[in-house]
């Protein structure tokens, strides 16, 4: 098991960022219940285009919460990756680079290694499509001329995150080159490439990293308070973030849902991490460190005993189904947070020699 706190590359931040760090920790676990949500919902059903008479609970739930709500996950992962890791750079120079890379093969790059191999060994299969494109999810995009947009991932799926994060990493000289000349209007460059669509899925390279990432980057070279920042919109981006969540549900297949989408993610991702800094609270959580190791391993062990269980008592039904769909994603991550607690007990619990080897 990695350190959760890979999910946050810098750890070291400056001091009068605490306030930051404390809104960034929060963050990370109700953003990871989302992620679990999103894979475990099944297929949301093909005939439901549009809310009409026929529609029920269970489709109505899975409609809201895995195909709008965590629209805003993967966005604040990235924005705080961006943020992180020019947050304590005072002069950006090679050895710096060299130094941040270094971190990276660490807490990204050998995970991703890891975890895909899992990933590997449950399929029964083997080929360097396992590590960078697997897999072609549902997550179809309409871009603004016309074309479908295909998602792509590696063999454990929800690492395509971990994917395009690494390679807009080993970008951040051009980044930081960017941001320091062009400003507001490089910004501006990458904000109409996002809300295009064009390009959104290139396979470590989506425009979703490109942007995200390059926007949290562009508030911390700035010296912008992140949370302050986001702040500042805060009634905006509540109110048009339940608009948008609204307009989504009710054109979901269609495709005004994808642009919908596009913007949804912004104003979710500004409107999530404003509700959070109201909640959130200093010091260490369990919650908040398992984060990273549930991403990692929910998507390898799904737990499938659970579902099976949860039916085989309750039966099938619209009910049945609604009950399973919020109740057992949680109790998987339950389930994972305890084996990640366990995990750290027992490492406290052995001899420095031990944990050397």
């Amino acid at each position: 098991m990695n350190d959760s706190n890979s999910f946050i590359p810098e750890q070291n931040l400056p001091t009068r960022s605490l306030s930051q760090y404390d809104v960034i920790r929060q963050l990370r676990f109700p953003m990871i219940v989302l992620v679990t949500f999103a894979h475990s919902y099944g297929h949301v059903a093909d005939d439901f285009y549009l809310l009409s008479s026929e529609w029920n609970t269970y489709e109505f739930l899975k409609l809201l919460i895995s195909q709008t709500l965590v629209k805003v996950a993967v966005p604040v992962f990235f924005i705080i990756s961006g943020y992180l890791f020019f947050a304590n750079v005072k002069e950006w120079n090679l050895s710096v680079y060299k130094e941040k890379m270094f971190r990276r093969v660490k807490t990204l790059l050998i995970p991703y290694l890891i975890w895909n191999l899992l990933m590997a060994i449950k399929l029964k299969s083997f080929s360097w499509s396992l590590f960078w494109v697997y897999w072609k999810p549902a997550g179809i995009q309409i871009d603004w001329l016309g074309n479908e947009q295909l998602m792509t991932a590696p063999a454990n799926m929800p690492l395509w995150f971990l994917r395009d994060l690494m390679v807009v990493s080993l970008l951040t000289p051009i980044v930081y080159i960017g941001i320091r000349r062009l400003g507001f209007w490089l910004l501006g460059l990458i904000t109409i490439l996002y809300l295009s669509g064009i390009c959104a899925f290139i396979p470590g390279l989506s425009a979703y990293a490109v942007f995200f990432f390059t926007f949290g980057a562009f508030l911390s070279i700035r010296k912008m308070d992140l949370v302050e920042k986001m702040k500042r919109y805060e009634l905006p981006a509540y109110i048009l973030s339940v608009i948008l969540a609204i307009a989504m549900i009710c054109t979901y297949h269609t495709s005004v849902f994808s642009s919908l989408m596009l913007v949804f993610r912004i104003t979710g991702a500004i409107a999530v991490i404003c509700l959070v800094s109201h909640i959130s609270q200093k010091g260490q959580s369990l919650l908040c460190d398992s984060a990273y190791f549930i991403y990692l391993a929910h998507y390898v062990f799904f737990m499938s005993f659970i579902d099976e269980i949860f039916f085989a008592l309750f039966g099938i039904s619209t009910a049945s189904l609604s009950f399973h769909y919020l109740l057992c994603p949680l109790i998987k991550v339950a389930i994972f947070v305890g084996i990640y607690t366990s995990y750290r007990w027992v490492k406290t619990k052995l001899p420095p020699i031990c944990l050397a080897e």
